[in-house]
């Protein structure tokens, strides 16, 4: 528990020698507890210097704890194909209780250069684009020229609004009721997403992705006038 407790949203990736700092554990035991939590899926290892992050049984078990595996489950496909079609990081958003938002899951970019909020991420719905995708649908919904835009237009795009070079395309997930339940999101550096015929069609593959996990929560327009 104090190993996973070190993936905290302000730290999603260790390595061997910050996890021994935070954890003051001997390397042979700390190195016996990584294999172990690796070989069930809760974390997983990448790159050269090796390092950590919270792999697919962790998000299994938050979705769990949360109430979503299903919903995950349904979103996986349009998820998997919006990465194998644009090649960065994509992620779930769904809004909590208390007017946040938390990142369900989380398919990372395989790019040298990239970006990863990471799984279990809390933050304001105000804040970024994933929030404002959101909140712009809730039925106590803000006026504000952001939230304004992304009604109009179904997206919405952020530049360095959370991390400095970075670029975010949000649209929201509905249910079959009608009600907004979640954010698909696409998180991209500028220097990829700077080419205009490159973030339009990264920006119809993101409507087109939570149109697909609308649909397989049963939404339809009709439903939703009904």
């Amino acid at each position: 528990m104090d190993v996973l407790a070190c993936f905290d949203p302000q730290t999603p990736q260790q390595s061997v020698t910050e996890l021994q700092k935070r954890t003051e554990l001997s390397r042979p035991t700390l190195y016996r507890i990584l294999a172990t939590l690796q070989g069930k899926g809760v974390i997983r290892s990448f790159g050269n210097p090796q390092r950590f992050e919270l792999g697919h049984e962790a998000t299994r078990l938050a979705a769990n704890w949360i109430g979503q595996d299903d919903f995950i489950r349904a979103a996986g496909p349009a998820l998997r194909g919006l990465w194998e079609k644009t090649g960065e990081t994509v992620a779930l958003f769904v809004a909590t209780d208390d007017g946040m938002k938390i990142c369900i899951e989380e398919i990372r970019s395989q790019q040298p250069l990239t970006f990863t909020r990471g799984i279990g991420l809390r933050e304001d719905l105000e804040v970024g684009a994933s929030g404002k995708a959101i909140l712009a649908f809730m039925e106590d919904g803000k006026t504000d020229p952001d939230l304004d835009d992304v009604r109009r237009n179904g997206v919405r795009i952020s530049e360095g609004e959370v991390i400095d070079g970075a670029v975010a395309i949000a649209a929201p997930v509905f249910a079959r009721d009608g009600n907004v339940k979640a954010s698909v999101c696409l998180f991209g550096p500028e220097v990829r997403m700077a080419d205009q015929g490159r973030r339009s069609a990264s920006v119809e593959l993101v409507r087109a992705a939570s149109e697909e996990i609308s649909h397989a929560l049963g939404y339809f327009p009709a439903h939703a006038a009904e």
